[in-house]
């Protein structure tokens, strides 16, 4: 049995994964996260769980170059207000969040895009919650974890991305040494 590390580029993790764990890399966005996912999904019939990991925007200073967990995630750019949905809804859905398995951490919201500060979510990302999204549909574990690359508000947001973005790959690992999903 395995369990699967949703990376969204090798850029990201390019460090090799302990015996038990396997890395798949989504692409960037919802709708690449979301297709590589279910493929794995549907033909891999050994996955004991998913574990999304992966660069994300924060708002605070102090979590800049911090791994943190994430606790729920949201989908920042779905708007249906006008529709009469609350927002961050879409039709046939009634909760903002998607709860992962990690006791505690932070909100994410995701989004296709770089993303504004929101008093829904704590940090931006492109794929974790289309990610859960596809373990709620396959009845998989799911936990989260992102490297604070970058202030999202920030002009230079994207410079700093570039210059941060393979390190926080040292303190994921730790973490999946340490975590109740290791083997």
């Amino acid at each position: 049995m395995v369990w699967l590390v949703c990376v969204a580029l090798p850029e990201e993790l390019p460090l090799a994964l302990p015996d038990g764990y396997q890395k798949l890399i989504t692409g960037v966005g919802k709708v690449n996260a979301s297709i590589a996912l279910c493929a794995e999904l549907s033909t891999n019939q050994k996955v004991d769980g998913v574990i999304n990991y992966g660069t994300a925007g924060g708002f605070m200073e102090q979590h800049k170059g911090q791994l943190l967990p994430v606790a729920k995630v949201l989908e920042r750019d779905m708007d249906c207000t006008g529709l009469g949905l609350a927002p961050y809804v879409t039709f046939g859905e009634h909760e903002v969040n998607i709860e992962t398995q990690n006791a505690s951490g932070v909100i994410c919201g995701t989004g296709d895009s770089f993303g504004p500060a929101a008093s829904a979510y704590d940090i931006v990302e492109m794929e974790a919650y289309a990610l859960a999204k596809v373990c709620q549909k396959y009845d998989q574990p799911f936990y989260c974890y992102k490297y604070i690359s970058d202030i999202s508000s920030d002009a230079d947001a994207h410079t700093q991305w570039q210059a941060n973005v393979a390190r926080g790959g040292e303190a994921f690992l730790e973490v999946l040494g340490s975590h109740p999903h290791a083997s």
